[in-house]
């Protein structure tokens, strides 16, 4: 692209740490985390980047360019977005959002400081000029892109597409395997894919969430991660933040994917695999410091969740080359 780049999307700083084949790999970060963008400018008039954020947010005074479309999809982690001052929604792994570049509030929000997924800024003027026969060809209609792009006060969102997941696992591959090549090919079936979408699909729209329940669920969740070993029941924390039990249960698990409770959990047992793999601390002191009072059941939780009983996770771990 001429005039646009894609590095306005973020308000963190840059240091680039690669550049091979048409790829540029960039390290960022801001005070909240770090993380990778890989880019690769696909076609004239179309850029592609891979996320691998461990943040937990960017904030991109953006404004809105109808010059570009700017298409995301979620491989793994939460993104939260914006689409006016009262409600938002949580994109999660497989969802796809279609807009014009900027069109989203300027907040870009990971709750879980995860985040892993794709973008595509396809700029809807020097693309088209580029490659008009391609497009006859494969009977790509712009004109229907740009319909999804242009929905009224939000973005087109899809939701876990078997289809569409497919095409965005092989585009991820792409970025893997350094290939200009098969991006070239797997972004013209996303747009190929795009232009047949039904009315029905087309129609389909995310779970908007008031930013006052968000609000709760963020609270609540530092009070969860802040004493993370010690269990609390829903009721005592529907008592302690004033809230309704059901909205509590739901606002949370809207935010962060999961129950109360199983977060909660996996919060204490991931606490557990740090500390048997950073400390000395005898099995039966980690149970405890998670909050587990019964060695046995903590094993056999440890072992659910990470398919390996506590004491060889910490074998496995000590002779691990550091």
């Amino acid at each position: 692209m001429d005039s646009f780049d894609w590095k306005q999307k973020f308000d963190v700083s840059y240091a680039c740490i690669d550049s091979t084949d048409g790829f540029e790999r960039y390290h960022i970060e801001n005070e909240t985390g770090d993380g990778t963008i890989t880019a690769c400018a696909v076609f004239p008039g179309l850029e592609a980047i891979l996320l691998d954020f461990r943040l937990r947010r960017c904030d991109t005074p953006l404004t809105l360019n109808k010059d570009v479309i700017d298409m995301g999809y979620c491989i793994d982690g939460r993104f939260e977005c914006n689409v006016n001052r009262q409600y938002c929604y949580f994109a999660s792994a497989g969802d796809f959002s279609l807009g014009f570049f900027g069109k989203q509030e300027s907040r870009g929000i990971f709750p879980t400081k995860r985040y892993l997924g794709i973008n595509i800024f396809l700029d809807i003027k020097l693309f088209p000029q580029h490659h008009a026969e391609a497009l006859r060809e494969l009977d790509i209609r712009m004109e229907r892109i740009h319909a999804l792009a242009d929905m009224r006060s939000r973005c087109y969102i899809l939701r876990r597409s078997p289809e569409l997941i497919a095409i965005e696992t092989a585009i991820a591959d792409g970025f893997r395997q350094k290939s200009r090549s098969h991006l070239r090919i797997k972004i013209m079936e996303l747009l190929m894919f795009l232009t047949n979408l039904n009315d029905t699909t087309a129609r389909e729209t995310p779970i908007y969430l008031n930013k006052r329940h968000a609000a709760l669920a963020k609270a609540v969740h530092e009070r969860l991660t802040a004493d993370g070993c010690g269990h609390i029941t829903i009721e005592q924390l529907a008592t302690e933040f004033g809230a309704g039990v059901t909205a509590l249960k739901t606002s949370f698990k809207s935010v962060y994917g999961l129950p109360i409770y199983q977060y909660q959990k996996d919060f204490r047992l991931q606490k557990a695999q740090r500390l048997l793999r950073e400390t000395t601390l005898p099995v039966a002191a980690v149970a405890e410091e998670v909050g587990y009072t019964n060695p046995a059941k903590f094993s056999s939780a440890f072992k659910k969740r990470f398919g390996i009983p506590p004491t060889k996770y910490r074998n496995n771990a000590t002779q691990s080359p550091s």
